[in-house]
């Protein structure tokens, strides 16, 4: 079936919703922020938010997962762009430093794992799986880009908890400027 036009301005209308939710999200904080404001920020009336969000926790889930696949996306892109495999350290501190560059979205990030953990079991679900995926990405990732695969599952794994730990840490006012010291120390036994 053929999309009409009002189709795609749908869809460019939820993109711009969700652009503009995000920036008030990590602006004002998501709990401080509403759904009128939103609208107001995009100069539409709240009737017309209301046509493709009913909820602020329906938005709230589109946000998140908008902001999962834009860190996949960059993460893949990345590792589509790399030549020849890497040491393991090498390539864990690259997808911290891309990860880590993004100090607004971390707000968001972090804003999402409260929001899961407090009060939200459909966000906990929606943020599990995303997880998930990333999880999966990273052992695909990993396997064609380092050159000992034998412990693909083993570093997957632990560069997905130092991306959660790490964005707290960069939310913080961190930057990733040891980055290259820590994955010495973690893959060597000895700091660099």
């Amino acid at each position: 079936m053929r999309k009409s036009k009002r189709d795609y301005a749908d869809v460019d209308n939820r993109s711009r919703i969700i652009d503009a939710a995000t920036e008030l999200f990590i602006k004002q904080g998501a709990q401080d922020t509403s759904l009128s404001d939103i609208a107001r920020s995009l100069s539409i009336s709240k009737g017309t938010l209301y046509y493709y969000y009913s909820s602020k926790a329906d938005l709230l889930f589109d946000v998140s997962e908008s902001y999962m696949t834009r860190i996949s996306n960059r993460l893949l892109e990345w590792a589509k762009n790399l030549k020849k495999p890497m040491p393991a350290d090498e390539v864990v501190g690259k997808v911290l430093k891309e990860l880590f560059s993004a100090e607004n979205r971390g707000k968001l990030h972090l804003y999402l794992i409260y929001e899961s953990i407090t009060n939200n079991d459909m966000l906990k679900k929606r943020l599990i799986s995303a997880y998930d995926q990333w999880l999966v990405m990273i052992k695909e990732g990993l396997s064609v880009l380092m050159n000992d695969t034998e412990k693909v599952a083993e570093y997957a794994e632990l560069l997905l908890i130092m991306i959660t730990g790490g964005i707290v840490h960069s939310t913080l006012g961190f930057g990733p400027q040891r980055i290259d010291g820590i994955m010495s120390l973690i893959f060597s036994g000895n700091p660099a």
